[in-house]
């Protein structure tokens, strides 16, 4: 392998020998050098590792009231008690993909820890205030699905429009 000005090797190439050269048995006294690499941090911090364990509990817990709620409630004949079930549903939906998002933010930027906390938490807050407000809108009699439609480009447009104006953007 030839280099080029200003190239440098990496560890597995500097191990590497050229083609017409085999390799020797060590020497008494002789060293090995090695590369010595820090050790690498973990790829999701303490804290945002809490973080999704608390909104994953979180999520389980309000999807437990959702469902026990959905099953006992008449919309019809109880239309407060059904509101309560949308908006333990629009919870649920908030913290468990604020933790999703959290999560794949992770893998997919590994190294950049600057926003992503942030633009995740407003992403779910953003998708379970759709999601429960439309229920909402549905319970009391008002919405449709073309009602959903026009919140979902308003929230979508706004998520862009946020998301452009930070600047430290991923």
């Amino acid at each position: 392998m030839t280099l080029r000005d200003g190239e440098r090797r990496n560890t597995t190439e500097q191990l590497e020998l050229p083609l017409d050269q085999q390799p020797s048995a060590p020497v008494v006294g002789k060293v090995l050098r090695t590369v010595a690499t820090p050790p690498t941090p973990p790829r999701i911090p303490a804290g945002d590792q809490r973080l999704i364990r608390l909104l994953g509990i979180g999520a389980l817990l309000a999807a437990l009231i959702t469902i026990g709620g959905a099953l006992t409630v008449d919309p019809v004949v109880e239309q407060t008690r059904a509101l309560a079930v949308a908006g333990a549903l629009a919870l649920t939906v908030a913290l468990g993909l604020t933790g999703l998002l959290l999560l794949r933010s992770f893998h997919g930027h590994p190294g950049v820890w600057r926003v992503r906390r942030r633009r995740s938490m407003r992403r779910g807050l953003f998708a379970g205030a759709l999601i429960g407000g439309y229920l909402a809108l549905r319970i009391i009699g008002l919405g449709g699905p073309t009602g959903l439609l026009i919140a979902t480009l308003l929230v979508v447009v706004a998520e862009a429009a946020i998301s452009r104006s930070e600047i430290d953007s991923v």
